[in-house]
């Protein structure tokens, strides 16, 4: 392919189909009107959004990385850190009563997001070549945006396998050892932090993750890889795989056909449940949103109860208190009707009675290695439960 020009037709595709796909994160997809808002301006302008293979990244070039956290925050921190005012301006100006800043402090303004980009500019003393989502989300369309204003492209790829993920160090790159240093991140208190070196993967998530928590629950980031790692581990074909699966959600609308029996056959999936939303809570804690859903069968499971656990990102589910699919396989739930992925950051999606269905894949096949699966299994968040790869727990 080497590189496809691609029309906010496939744009849009990309986020009904990064819902349908993100187990529940990589944020909340917009609607098409917020959609075409943020993306006319650019089309008119004349903007190039542009989708390269992996295969054509020269190996000595760099790829970034987009790479934020965040989640929810406890109450006391909520209080301390989070913004209070329409704007964080007015925010520190206020905390300047309490915790008075010093006459050199400048107050951050829009372009806050842009500081970790320039600084990896200058760590590795060259431009980058493209950019690659971190992971599958209905946001990757802002990539696009990014890499076109520079009239860069987007590598078709991720490092998380076909979904999303709560943690930095559940990477594909981390399988396969790549370095994670030097890391760049910004918060919007207008910080910025150079990480040059880490232990590890999961030493990084550790370390940025107390960032996100003392700065409202989130913060930006930015790393790179050269070609030769994207090579080596990054998810070949899946922004692709994302647009095919949106793309067959239009279509199965737009014939009334079934969106779910789509989208299992677009992405070679499992249909696992079908029922109504029984109930759903969340919490926020550590920059995480944790919660729990519950599904109540029909048809062919009625009588049956689907539950699941999130850490941002759908990790373990059950039938009846019995563990069914779990992590790395991804599995999202998806409105019965509409193919529309849910978020589990956003609680009026899960209406009680809404009819849903739940849907899943085989996970990357670098996570069904044995150092993947070191990496990422129910263990990693404290379940005693042994993984069971996907097509054995549903033939």
């Amino acid at each position: 392919m080497g590189i496809k020009i691609l029309s906010k037709e496939d744009l849009w595709c990309s986020v009904l189909g990064g819902a349908a796909m993100a187990t529940g994160g990589g944020g909340s997809a917009p609607d098409y009107e917020r959609f075409s808002e943020i993306i006319d301006p650019h089309v008119e302008n004349g903007i190039k959004f542009k989708l390269e293979d992996v295969s054509s990244i020269p190996n000595d070039e760099y790829v970034f990385v987009a790479a934020g956290v965040g989640g929810g925050l406890e109450r006391i921190k909520r209080e301390k850190y989070m913004r209070r005012y329409t704007s964080l301006q007015d925010w520190i100006k206020e905390m300047d009563r309490v915790f008075p800043l010093p006459s050199w402090a400048e107050i951050p303004g829009d372009e806050w997001l842009t500081m970790p980009h320039k600084r990896m500019i200058e760590l590795r003393g060259k431009e980058p070549v493209a950019y690659m989502p971190f992971e599958l989300s209905p946001n990757n369309y802002r990539e696009f945006i990014r890499a076109g204003m520079q009239g860069i492209s987007v590598v078709d790829a991720e490092n998380t396998g076909y979904r999303a993920v709560p943690e930095v160090s559940l990477s594909t790159l981390n399988v396969v050892h790549a370095p994670i240093a030097p890391a760049v991140v910004c918060t919007s208190w207008g910080d910025l932090v150079v990480f040059e070196k880490f232990l590890s993967w999961q030493r990084a998530e550790d370390l940025i993750r107390h960032v996100a928590i003392i700065s409202g629950g989130g913060c930006a980031g930015m790393i790179s890889f050269t070609g030769e790692w994207i090579k080596k581990g990054a998810v070949d074909g899946s922004l692709s795989l994302s647009m095919r699966v949106g793309k067959a959600i239009l279509d199965a609308r737009e014939k009334g056909s079934d969106p779910v029996e789509a989208i299992t056959k677009a992405a070679n999936g499992y249909l696992l449940f079908e029922g109504e939303v029984a109930a759903y809570t969340n919490e926020g804690r550590d920059s995480f949103t944790w919660g729990n859903s519950w599904i109540k069968g029909t048809g062919d499971y009625e009588g049956k109860t689907f539950k699941l656990w999130f850490q941002n990102e759908n990790q373990i589910s059950w039938i009846d208190d019995k563990p069914y699919v779990t992590c790395p396989d991804p599995f999202t739930v998806v409105d019965r009707e509409t193919g529309e992925g849910f978020s589990n950051f956003r609680a009026a999606s899960w209406t009680q009675g809404r009819k849903v269905a739940v849907w899943g894949m085989k996970a990357a096949p670098a996570w069904r290695t044995a150092r993947g699966l070191k990496i990422y299994n129910p263990k990693h968040f404290g379940f005693d439960i042994e993984w069971k790869p996907i097509e054995e727990v549903v033939k």
